[in-house]
């Protein structure tokens, strides 16, 4: 029978003894061979001749000593508290010796069937929708259109998560306000205002990536409205300002591995850069909210100019996803510009709401015309694989 290799790297030269001494003598000693170090360096010579490592355990300190080789093996960081150390798995160093080897076994199980686990998610989460909804300018109702598609989403029986990558975040202004079933009385919510955000997700994307999708399952909130999920903002302006493009990313996929989700709905601020661009060729299709409004207009062409300067066939072919909606008002007939001609066609027209107009926040999904609006557009987008509700 062929044994596991266990590697300890531990100062204490005599708890190494012990432990190497009850292996040997316990029933584990079938299934592992136990191999011990006092220092970083012996064990870097050890791997550098070849000699194969199933499970490496050592204190923090001297795990920080092995960062430049590549540890592509499982790590169990033996510490005195918990958290001291980087590692998703820790243990208790001082614990009585069978605990100890017992839980090192159930990491080891664990993290052989990773791989195939993995592979499942990545299967999972390539068949995760993703739309976005972008507006090259502020002011057009892009998060009130991006939150009413997570209701209708969830309507249609889509598990819908809302993730919100505005700069400055205007979505707590509808999450914060819920009206009652009959549609009239309104009640004030602490929902959208508090808890840890996407601001401790990214941390934990640097520090404990393997945590990620756990820590997301463990503080994502669900709106009693929209039916939906979606995790607070960032609580560091700074973190949002200096969100890269493969911060984005990394966003939706943590979203997607979960596995818990059938469509993720991306509120994206206006502007035109490189995490834009990232995140288009991400979706599977891009919702542009456009209006009439002369400046407005004019952002909106001046953005897609750049776009096919910047980035020539690569822009083209995220065109294509493009779906452009107009909101509030029809496009006027007098623009009579030939490059706004192509933009004028939309499958639905958001309807104004004078209700909203002129207040600093809305009454979430208090407009059933609106709401009828997105469900009309929600439908149009998903027409080829149907509804969800009947294939359930």
């Amino acid at each position: 029978m062929m044994k596991y290799q266990l590697a300890l790297v531990v100062k204490e030269q005599e708890y190494l003894k012990r432990l190497a001494d009850y292996v040997r003598d316990s029933p584990l000693g079938e299934q592992w061979q136990v191999t011990a170090f006092t220092h970083s360096e012996a064990y870097k010579q050890y791997v550098k001749q070849g000699y194969k490592i199933d499970l490496l355990v050592a204190q923090p300190e001297l795990l920080s000593e092995l960062k430049d080789m590549n540890l592509n093996i499982p790590i169990v960081a033996l510490v005195m508290k918990l958290g001291e150390s980087k590692e998703a798995y820790e243990l208790h160093q001082y614990q009585p010796l069978p605990l100890l080897l017992q839980r090192l076994a159930e990491i080891h199980a664990r993290a052989a069937a990773l791989p195939a686990q993995m592979a499942a998610l990545s299967a999972t989460a390539s068949a995760v929708k993703v739309i976005s909804v972008y507006s090259a300018s502020g002011g057009t109702g892009k998060t009130a259109l991006a939150l009413h598609l997570v209701h209708a989403a969830s309507s249609h029986q889509y598990r819908t998560f809302y993730l919100n990558l505005e700069r400055w975040n205007t979505a707590n202004a509808w999450l914060g306000r819920l009206q009652s079933s009959d549609g009239i009385n309104s009640t004030e919510s602490t929902l959208g205002t508090d808890g840890e955000g996407l601001s401790e997700l990214l941390y934990g994307m640097k520090a404990q990536p393997e945590q990620s999708v756990r820590w997301l399952m463990d503080n994502r909130k669900r709106h009693p409205l929209l039916k939906g999920d979606y995790i607070e903002a960032c609580s560091n302006l700074e973190d949002r300002l200096t969100l890269s493009a493969e911060d984005a990313l990394e966003l939706i996929d943590i979203v997607a591995r979960s596995g818990q989700y059938d469509l993720i709905v991306v509120d994206l601020d206006d502007g035109l850069d490189v995490l834009h661009t990232a995140v288009f060729e991400q979706s599977d299709q891009v919702l542009w909210v456009i209006n009439d409004d002369a400046s407005v207009r004019n952002k909106q062409m001046l953005a897609i100019r750049y776009g096919e300067q910047k980035w020539s066939e690569r822009f083209s072919r995220l065109k294509r996803k493009f779906l452009f909606v107009r909101n509030r008002s029809a496009i006027s007939s007098t623009t009579g510009a030939a490059e706004w001609d192509g933009l004028a066609h939309s499958p639905v027209v958001l309807p104004e709401v004078p209700e909203w107009r002129g207040i600093s926040s809305a009454m979430l999904l208090s407009s059933p015309i609106f709401r009828a609006a997105v469900d009309k557009l929600f439908k149009y987008m998903m027409k080829e694989g149907g509804d969800r509700a009947a294939e359930r």
